[in-house]
């Protein structure tokens, strides 16, 4: 009986070791994990940071879009002002006021006389 307690006690050796040796395995995969990840959170390159470059990013890009429409809307503005003279001229009288030579404006306005009475003098 003596062999048979001999290989239990190296089977139970054996068992502890492997248990010992998984133990510092994962001690030092935690440990590298640990040491990768530290500087992703914090720092100049962190995924934080990242994050919120790719989101001012994306808000950049669709502000870009809105303005190129904007320009595109105005160069279709210039272009037709270039080439239609009357428009021109509706615009120069309606937002400037202006008149031909020898034209007469007459102005009315829109509101109405009040029609209060004086007060009486003292």
């Amino acid at each position: 009986m003596r062999t048979g307690q001999v290989i239990a006690s190296a089977q139970e050796e054996l068992a502890a070791a492997k248990r010992t040796r998984k133990r510092r395995i994962v001690f030092v995969a935690v440990v590298l994990v640990i040491l990768i990840a530290a500087p992703s959170v914090g720092g100049k390159k962190s995924l934080v940071k990242i994050f919120q470059m790719s989101k001012t990013r994306t808000e950049l890009q669709q502000e870009i879009s809105r303005l190129r429409q904007i320009n595109e809307e105005i160069t279709r503005e210039i272009q037709a002002l270039a080439h239609n003279p009357s428009q021109v001229e509706a615009i120069a009288r309606e937002d400037l006021g202006l008149v031909k030579p020898g034209e007469i404006v007459y102005q009315f306005s829109l509101q109405r006389p009040t029609t209060a009475l004086p007060a009486p003098s003292r």
